[in-house]
């Protein structure tokens, strides 16, 4: 089975990625978060009845115990639920590929020699072969991660990174990005690699309108390799709207940027 209908009712995220990403690791982000609430709750409680200080505070860590099993228990059922549907579309879940990441030799996934991608899936989607799975590295001392989805291409592209500016702290490519300025568009995107004005024609009108129906990713091209970023922990009904507007993407690519990744790819040594 190639392809399956995709709802395009998404949920759009309620905090900054990076931050969901700590939160869901229970990093020490967590931590710091319960002692900020912690400290001033003693001193309260001290001030008003000292007796109950222990109570209050012991309760507060409950609170960070529960936190943390339903943070679990929903990672369980993201997973549960993309399985059954990825098994239901006749894809490989959980392949195993410790050379993976080799596949990528450009940012953000050359970045970090410590990096790693797991619970990957392959298949077919609308006639092109998929990998997705989920990346983690270092990002300035930060453990983050975002999922990514690599569709197959033909032709070579150029070097491009384009990211929404939410995806800018996760993938961290770059200190030094370039605003775009993009019609149609909810949000600001960044390129981070490669030429403006080949970035502004991949974001066209009509893949611009494309992308306006789901929440924003960004992607990495270099070569044959098209690589989508995505914001982790996605419920399976957005995962496939993303997959069908990244499609949606490469099957709007304007001939010119095909045109330039020929020439790049004939300059390249062999």
């Amino acid at each position: 089975m190639t392809a399956a209908p995709v709802s395009r009712h998404t949920r759009r995220p309620r905090l900054r990625p990076d931050w969901v990403w700590q939160l869901r690791q229970g990093s020490a982000l967590v931590f710091v978060l319960w002692f900020v609430v912690a400290v001033p709750l003693v001193i309260a409680g001290l001030l008003v009845e000292p007796r109950w200080v222990g109570w209050m505070v012991l309760a507060w860590f409950l609170v960070l115990v529960v936190f943390t099993l339903a943070m679990r228990l929903a990672d369980n059922r993201l997973r549960r639920a993309w399985t059954d549907t990825a098994e239901q579309l006749g894809w490989q879940v959980d392949v195993a590929d410790p050379l993976v990441l080799e596949r990528w030799p450009f940012p953000p996934f050359s970045l970090d020699p410590a990096a790693e991608v797991f619970d990957i899936t392959t298949g077919r989607h609308r006639g092109r072969e998929l990998l997705t799975g989920r990346f983690r590295h270092k990002v300035r001392r930060r453990q983050l991660g975002f999922d990514l989805l690599e569709l197959a291409v033909d032709r070579p592209l150029p070097p491009l990174q384009v990211l929404p500016t939410s995806l800018a702290p996760v993938a961290a490519a770059s200190l030094l990005p370039i605003e775009l300025r993009i019609d149609g568009l909810p949000g600001t995107y960044q390129l981070f690699n490669g030429r403006e004005d080949l970035a502004i024609e991949v974001l066209h009108p009509r893949a611009a309108e494309a992308l306006t129906q789901v929440p924003p990713f960004g992607f990495s091209c270099e070569g044959r390799r098209f690589v989508v970023i995505l914001p982790a922990y996605r419920d399976t009904t957005t995962a496939l709207a993303q997959l069908d507007a990244a499609c949606d993407l490469l099957d709007l690519m304007p001939e010119h940027v095909w045109q330039a990744g020929e020439q790049w790819l004939a300059t390249r040594p062999l």
